[in-house]
């Protein structure tokens, strides 16, 4: 296997990426669709670094369509819904002066249709030269991790950085719900610099459904690039746009090599707890991880079969966690799992790439994450029964609007007696009870800061008409 195909994780979890002066991400503006990318400055908050953005606009074959400098000094967040383009790709680009350490920019991108609302943080974005020129950068297409819906369109998105691909053939693999491959060949043209390319489930396979039974699958793609990372935006989508859910995909992980750790205590993945307004959480586990056979366990109970591929399992009601082991106790350093579910007035489920922790998964103290005044909005804790939990702890939370500088501020001591790793969920409201009135019918941000490495947080969007959606913080 080329040595390109090797990812080094714990040279990505102390953020060994080289000397980084631009960090920057790129996203999809789609037709008829009220779409905001929201930013705030956390280069300062976290590391007390100054930056200045760029922003550039562009056409879906990747002409420039405006450019222009924003910067920090009048808010903490930067919302930004006004575009040039009906259809195509905003570039963010933030620039310091001294080492920023992480090359990808920790943006979020809002997609509010008609009657669905849905957020993802970034994924695509075009590399600086000096990385590659010293090889800290990915650059073959092997994209998995997109989960395919018959009963709605497909669709899978890519960024083109700044140099011309050529055309080539490319490779779908289709995973059926029995874990069978069938594998499609396609042509994809030449590709422009910053040019944004669809990739349209129908249009390469129009009798897809076939192989997958009418069932949901699994869809891999395989192609070539030269300069930008290969990250894709998965959308699921009505024809008129009026419903319209997204993620991201992942690595193909059976095509890398990646790090390995012993440990019988296996990997774990927590469970979001929601306050009744979701109906039958799914748990996704994506096929293609390195090859292996996982047993699984919903808490203390051992799920009935092994793992060798992908499923989509109905999540018991109030487990909070699901494990994986191995017979051998090798576990990958990456295995890449979903939560999914929607309200009852929800068409289409939204879907959030998450993975599982393990000892030696880094330890992280420092998370933000956004939050709206036009959305019911939950903060969500998990707790990881492998990172050294604690029992006692204090919760620092800020809040971060687009209006001023201004910043909320508020600590809560928890003190758990007994079911320490349970999850928590709280409204905004029970934490900043006048959130909405300092957001001002706006997207913000919120910040933890904790002690207790454990925690992982997560925000939802709630709308009773539009459903719920889902992601992770930073």
């Amino acid at each position: 296997m080329s040595k390109s195909f090797h990812i080094n994780q714990e040279k990505n979890f102390r953020a060994d990426f080289g000397p980084i002066f631009r960090s920057s991400g790129i996203f999809y503006i789609p037709k008829n669709i009220r779409t905001t990318i929201s930013v705030t400055n956390y280069w300062k908050f976290k590391n007390n670094k100054n930056v200045s953005l760029l922003i550039s606009e562009r056409n879906m074959g990747g002409k420039l369509a405006r450019r222009r400098e924003i910067n920090f000094s009048e808010s903490n967040v930067i919302n930004i819904s006004s575009f040039f383009i009906k259809e195509g790709s905003v570039e963010i680009e933030a620039f310091a002066n001294s080492n920023i350490r992480i090359p990808y920019a920790a943006i979020m991108i809002v997609y509010d249709a008609l009657n669905s609302i849905s957020m993802v943080h970034t994924y695509g974005r075009n590399h600086s030269l000096i990385e590659l020129e010293d090889k800290n950068s990915i650059t073959s297409g092997r994209e998995s991790c997109w989960t395919i819906k018959p009963k709605f369109k497909n669709s899978a998105i890519f960024h083109n950085g700044h140099l011309l691909v050529k055309n080539q053939t490319a490779k779908l693999i289709l995973t059926n719900y029995k874990n069978k491959d069938k594998i499609f060949t396609f042509k994809i043209p030449n590709l422009n610099p910053y040019q944004t390319f669809k990739f349209e489930l129908d249009k390469i396979v129009p009798k897809y459904t076939k192989h997958l039974m009418d069932r949901e699958g699994f869809g891999t793609l395989h192609f070539e690039n030269n300069s930008s990372f290969t990250r894709l935006l998965i959308i699921w989508s009505d024809k008129s746009n009026k419903n319209f859910q997204v993620t991201h995909s992942n690595f193909d992980y059976s095509k890398y090599i990646t790090n390995k750790h012993i440990s019988n205590k296996g990997s774990e993945m927590p469970f979001v707890r929601f306050k009744k307004n979701i109906q039958k959480p799914k748990l996704i586990i994506y096929p293609k991880f390195e090859k292996n056979k996982f047993s699984l366990k919903f808490d203390e109970k051992n799920y009935n079969e092994e793992i060798t591929g992908g499923k989509v399992l109905d999540i018991p009601k109030d487990v909070n966690r699901a494990i994986f082991l191995t017979r051998n106790n090798i576990l990958p350093s990456r295995l890449v799992t979903a939560l999914s579910g929607k309200n009852k007035n929800q068409k289409i489920p939204f879907e959030c790439s998450l993975g599982v922790v393990h000892e030696k998964t880094a330890k992280k103290r420092y998370s933000w994450s956004l939050v709206s005044s036009k959305y019911k909005t939950f903060i969500h804790l998990n707790f990881n029964t492998l990172l050294n939990p604690q029992k006692k702890f204090d919760l620092y939370f800020c809040i971060y609007n687009s209006n001023n500088l201004k910043i909320l501020k508020k600590k809560i001591t928890i003190d758990k007696k007994k079911d320490i790793c349970n999850p928590l969920v709280y409204e905004l409201t029970e934490i900043f009870p006048n959130y909405k009135k300092f957001l001002n019918n706006n997207y913000g941000y919120i910040s933890l800061f904790t002690t207790n490495s454990s925690i992982r947080m997560l925000t939802s969007l709630f709308n009773n008409k539009k459903g719920i959606t889902l992601e992770h913080s930073f």
